[in-house]
């Protein structure tokens, strides 16, 4: 157990629940492999639009063309460069808590949690440093590669992401 809990976490525990494992997101590994797909898709996105915003530009376009594609634009640099902005961020107002029953996670003013003892599946990506993610889901892979964010899309999705020791994280899930 991390000896640096925060007491505000003991609001959120249930009767007999006690914390076994906290711990914080690590820094690095913004990019999974279903960036595969969006970082393509994200560069033609925004290159396209770019490039029609100057071609509307330069074409002196009535005042509504010229302001339709500013939102397009935007979209596209979020989706280039933003997206690994807000994800940063986000592990910045992270805390993973594990305890004997379940696994919360607490992001900016949300709070999630999911009973890991009953979840159907867990999805284990370990990187060469020893870090890595567990996400415990019951949908399919395929609902990463359009969220924008890097993270499970639906609501059924939990995910432990960019843990500095993963095997330690899942020994603990495993023997408790």
């Amino acid at each position: 157990m991390d000896d640096r809990r925060p007491n505000w976490i003991n609001n959120y525990l249930l009767a007999d629940e006690y914390v076994l494992w906290n711990g914080r997101p690590g820094n690095g590994y913004l990019c999974n492999k279903y960036d595969i797909f969006m970082i393509p898709f994200s560069i033609m996105w925004c290159g396209g639009v770019i490039f029609w915003e100057i071609d509307v530009l330069k074409a002196s376009a009535p005042l509504i063309f010229r302001l339709w594609g500013i939102p397009f634009v935007c979209v596209g640099l979020y989706m280039v460069f933003g997206r690994f902005i807000m994800k940063s961020y986000l592990r910045k107002e992270t805390v993973y808590v594990i305890t004997n029953k379940r696994i919360l996670s607490f992001i900016k003013d949300q709070v999630k949690t999911i009973d890991y003892h009953i979840c159907p599946s867990r999805t284990i990506t370990r990187h060469s440093d020893g870090s890595g993610s567990i996400c415990f889901s019951s949908s399919t892979q395929l609902s990463y590669m359009f969220n924008m964010f890097g993270r499970p899309s639906n609501q059924d999705s939990f995910e432990l992401d960019n843990i500095p020791d993963v095997d330690r994280v899942l020994q603990i899930l495993s023997t408790s």
